[in-house]
């Protein structure tokens, strides 16, 4: 489909950037660590939630980049919904959904406002 939306990854196999219970909200920052490819906030998050990144890293990155990245506080379970359906999450941010007589948004937008 569209957003290729696959299966959540278990808790245990993915990590928080921003720390426990935390999410960016800022996701077009970019972040710069001596001899590692930038990356933006969104990127980072993404990387942690599908646990691409190594627990070493991701244990350090809350203190790094908490206020560029702007982490706050995560809504309640019940205030959101997924755009994929429940248990399942985009994987696909950079592709377009349009819908008639409405602006065109990324996947990436669409499950941000979902959260």
């Amino acid at each position: 489909d569209l957003c290729d939306c696959q299966p959540m990854q278990e808790p245990g196999d993915s990590c928080s950037v921003c720390g426990e219970g935390k999410m960016v909200t800022n996701p077009d920052a970019i972040f710069a660590f001596p001899s590692q490819p930038e990356k933006s906030c969104g990127e980072l998050e993404d990387e942690g939630e599908q646990g691409l990144l190594p627990e070493d890293e991701c244990n350090i990155l809350p203190t790094l980049i908490e206020d560029l990245c702007d982490c706050q506080p995560m809504q309640e379970p019940g205030d959101s919904c997924s755009v994929c359906g429940e248990g399942k999450m985009v994987t696909n941010p950079d592709a377009i959904f349009a819908f008639p007589s409405q602006p065109e948004k990324s996947c990436g937008e669409l499950e941000d406002e979902g959260e």
